[in-house]
């Protein structure tokens, strides 16, 4: 399923696959887009703060990742609509409990300068550098959209690329409740430079490990 980038966060989900086996084999344990792109620290983390022991993890692999954002880039259009790619989904299995954490990217239809072309820009917006920017957004449920806009210049693309489509990343979570924004954003952005890494952005775009002060 897809759903196209907007200022207001609103990203896109891709359905994450499951491996199988035949009978009396073991089971083949796939390359798992949480982990890597959370780390074992991270992976600590959202279960300890998710308080439960029933939890199941998918999203797509890093390599299928760079697949996907490839394809929409090249060739590259200014003006197409573009979706993110869901690498990582933690979801609560309690009965009743439809908590989940999520982390998406993908090439942003938004530009990087859009709060400057806005009066009143959606939700909060926090310049890091000259390269990453962050907003929060909260959807009608009243949950908070943690976004990250990356300039990452792509191989082969017209200049102002990295403005016009940069690389965009959303975290949305219900399972950790105790949480800080803080936190959150710290996780996002750990998953954002393990993102620019594989991307092999052309501009070697600074991504800090922790929000501003």
């Amino acid at each position: 399923m897809k759903r196209y980038i907007t200022t207001s966060l609103i990203a896109a989900v891709l359905a994450f696959s499951v491996t199988s086996c035949s009978t009396g084999e073991k089971q083949a344990t796939p390359t798992d887009g949480c982990r890597e792109v959370l780390g074992t620290a991270g992976l600590k983390w959202a279960q300890e703060e998710a308080r439960t022991d029933g939890v199941e993890r998918g999203g797509v692999t890093m390599a299928e990742l760079r697949r996907q954002y490839y394809r929409q880039m090249n060739p590259w259009k200014p003006n197409s609509q573009r979706w993110e790619s869901e690498v990582c989904t933690i979801t609560s299995t309690e009965v009743g409990d439809g908590k989940k954490l999520t982390i998406e990217f993908g090439p942003s239809s938004t530009p990087f300068d859009f709060d400057q072309q806005q009066k009143t820009p959606d939700g909060t917006v926090t310049p890091v550098n000259a390269d990453v920017k962050l907003q929060q957004v909260k959807d009608f449920k009243n949950v908070t959209r943690y976004g990250i806009y990356v300039k990452c210049k792509v191989s082969g693309t017209s200049p102002r690329q990295e403005i016009i489509t940069p690389l965009g990343g959303v975290l949305t979570d219900t399972l950790t409740g105790g949480a800080s924004d803080a936190q959150r954003v710290r996780h996002l952005l750990r998953a954002t430079q393990a993102v620019v890494e594989l991307l092999d952005c052309e501009n070697n775009p600074s991504v800090p490990a922790t929000p501003p002060a």
